[in-house]
Formats: C-alpha cells, sequence, structure tokens
C-alpha cells in the first residue's frame, strides 16, 4: 500500500475529531514524501504554526489507538515531519522523551512513542 493511501486513510480515520479538518486541509503525500501543508508555510513564532504543531500532536497522541501500526508509521512520519519543519531543535528533545520507557508519552501510548522514536532516530 503507498504512502498516499495510508495518508488517505488517516484523514479518514481522524472524521469526527476535533483535528478532522486540520487532518483534511494539511496531511498529504509528494510522491514518497509525506507533507504536513502548515508547516510547510507557517513558522513556529505564528500563532497558525503552534496550531499546526498541537494539532499533529494531538492527532498522534489522542487518536493514535485508531490506526494500524503502518497507518501508525506514516503518521509518526507526518508528525515528524512537521516538527523538524516547524521547530527543528524540538526534534532531538522529543526523541529523547518518546525513546525513554519511562517517560509520561511513552508510559501513556507505547506503540506511538516508539513509532515516532524509530522515526526521530533516523535522523541521528
Amino acid at each position: 500500500m503507498s504512502k498516499a493511501q495510508i495518508v488517505m486513510e488517516i484523514v479518514t480515520l481522524l472524521q469526527g475529531t476535533p483535528v478532522d479538518e486540520f487532518a483534511r486541509r494539511n496531511l498529504m503525500t509528494d510522491g514518497s514524501r509525506v507533507v504536513v501543508r502548515c508547516a510547510e508555510t507557517e513558522t513556529i513564532a505564528s500563532p497558525e504554526g503552534q496550531f499546526c504543531k498541537r494539532a499533529i500532536a494531538t492527532a498522534l497522541r489522542r487518536y493514535s489507538y485508531r490506526f494500524t501500526m503502518a497507518q501508525l508509521a506514516v503518521l509518526a512520519d507526518l508528525y515528524a515531519t512537521a516538527l523538524e519543519q516547524l521547530e527543528p531543535g524540538a526534534a532531538a528533545r522529543v526523541r529523547e522523551r518518546m525513546c525513554d520507557a519511562t517517560s509520561e508519552e511513552a508510559r501513556e501510548d507505547a506503540s506511538a512513542a516508539r513509532t515516532v522514536c524509530e522515526r526521530l532516530s533516523l535522523d541521528f
């Protein structure tokens, strides 16, 4: 299954959630690369950039239970891509927390934390 198909599934599974509109407008692919549109057009210093960061984090952390492991891997890629574009310095801090099995994030959702940890570890 292609990343484009998986992103479409993610958007569908987020319907009816507070991040529904965000997902429809911002989650996509460009070839084999995932894209979070608002992360490409906004900065973390703007309210829109802050909203973009919160929305992708919410999609990952609050709704990860809705996704298969393949979907979760693509969602983690979307999250990491947005984070790297919006706030590059934060990626190392997030990686540290997500890769720590005793962290709050890992205890709340081990699958999501592990998937994000794996994705962010690819960059190091």
